[in-house]
């Protein structure tokens, strides 16, 4: 089986000390993304969330309830939510990438 590059004893030295490094910032991580915040807005519901994709809030424009069209405020709702999900998952994604950039390829890691 072929190693990979600068796998040898030479170059696991080094890699042992970016995989060190890698592991410090990723702890890091979760309490950098629980601080920032970002606000989503869909015209009449407006929601902030945590980098981690907790929603902290949400306002509904008290126009929009209509008690004979529940479905349509819950659709918004969730539209809310989904959009805010999935930017605190490419705000994690895009910190990750930035943590381990030159870490070697390892087969089945």
């Amino acid at each position: 089986m072929k190693l990979p590059k600068n796998f040898g004893p030479a170059g696991f030295g080094g890699m042992m000390q970016q995989m060190q490094s890698a592991m410090a910032k990723a702890q890091s991580l979760e309490a950098e993304l629980e601080n920032e915040r970002f606000a989503i807005d869909k015209g009449q519901i407006k929601a902030l969330f945590d980098g981690t994709g907790k929603l902290l809030s949400i306002k509904i424009d008290p126009e929009i309830v209509d008690p004979e069209d529940v479905e349509a405020l819950e659709d918004l709702i969730v539209g809310a939510i989904r959009s805010g999900f999935d930017q605190a998952t490419e705000l994690r994604n895009a910190r990750v990438q930035g943590i381990l950039p030159n870490l070697p390829d390892i087969p089945g890691l």
